[in-house]
């Protein structure tokens, strides 16, 4: 049996160590935090003021595509770089670049391709600004970031008062995960989410996602003060129109991001472009392990 003085002793250290980690809690306020964040998000998309040049990567369960991705005022254009991490061949090169021409030459296509990014902008926009009223934080610890800046970590789980202004926030009533956020440029730098029971959604589609479903998404500055989704996972089985089967499980990272012109035209941008894959063609082409950010 201990002794008075070894007991005491023990609440002592105990006493100590409590004390210590009260005073490392830092004055957050989660909810707050998530609101601001959430905010910036919103304002960071509607500023775009650079543009840049970088490499995506798709991976689903048997096929993976490369492609090298190149912002314009006018939109996004992409050439293949690889697929299933092998270069194309001839004819697969050849039709690439016939269908990446003809878009980048079509000033319709490119309309139509814009006011639909413009559609998914919107529902994003209401997936953020309904993130604080969604859920429930609490604060889970702090670290520091690649650069030395604070990163905030906070658990969510369900807020039984959220009512949902449309299909696509109802998936939020079965939610629960973690969040990151940069406290110094109040940007969301990670979501983890876990469907913890079924749920009904919509995303221009009616369905029910499973338990068990999860994704992924992980932000960071990639310069000049750009902040871009650099990994995204998504798993999640369920049913469109409750009839048919829904697989999802693919990963998407962005790398090696490079910046480019603000005023650049669509001929530079496909000269660039296929500069830039032909030059990876003639090392050999395919993906590296180290072109994933995966940590």
């Amino acid at each position: 049996m201990a002794s008075k003085r070894q007991v005491i002793g023990l609440i002592g250290i105990l006493w100590s160590f409590a004390s210590g980690y009260a005073q490392q809690q830092p004055d957050v306020n989660p909810i707050d935090l998530v609101r601001r964040a959430a905010k910036n998000e919103i304002r960071a998309n509607e500023n775009q003021k650079y543009f840049f040049m970088y490499k995506d990567h798709s991976q689903s369960k048997n096929h993976s595509i490369t492609k090298e991705v190149l912002e314009t005022p006018q939109g996004g254009l992409a050439r293949t770089i690889a697929i299933n991490g092998k270069p194309l061949t001839a004819e697969q090169r050849s039709k690439d670049d016939q269908k990446l021409t003809k878009f980048a030459n079509d000033p319709e296509a490119r309309r139509k391709k814009e006011e639909s990014s413009k559609e998914e902008d919107k529902r994003a926009e209401l997936m953020l600004t309904s993130l604080p009223d969604a859920f429930l934080y609490t604060y889970a610890g702090t670290e520091r970031g690649r650069n030395g800046e604070p990163m905030v970590h906070l658990k969510f789980t369900p807020n039984p008062k959220f009512d949902p202004p449309n299909h696509e926030t109802a998936v939020y009533q079965g939610m629960q995960g973690g969040m990151t956020i940069d406290e110094e440029a109040l940007r969301i730098a990670k979501i983890d989410g876990t469907l913890f029971r079924d749920v009904d959604f919509g995303w221009g589609i009616l369905g029910r996602l499973y338990k068990g479903g999860r994704f992924i998404i992980e932000q960071q500055d990639v310069g000049n003060g750009r902040w871009e989704t650099v990994r995204q996972v998504l798993q999640f089985n369920g049913k469109i129109l409750l009839v048919k089967s829904l697989t999802i499980d693919s990963t998407e990272t962005a790398t090696d991001f490079r910046p480019v012109p603000s005023n650049i035209t669509t001929a530079e941008a496909l000269n660039l472009l296929h500069k830039s894959t032909d030059t990876v063609a003639e090392n050999g082409g395919g993906v590296k392990e180290a072109d994933s950010p995966h940590r």
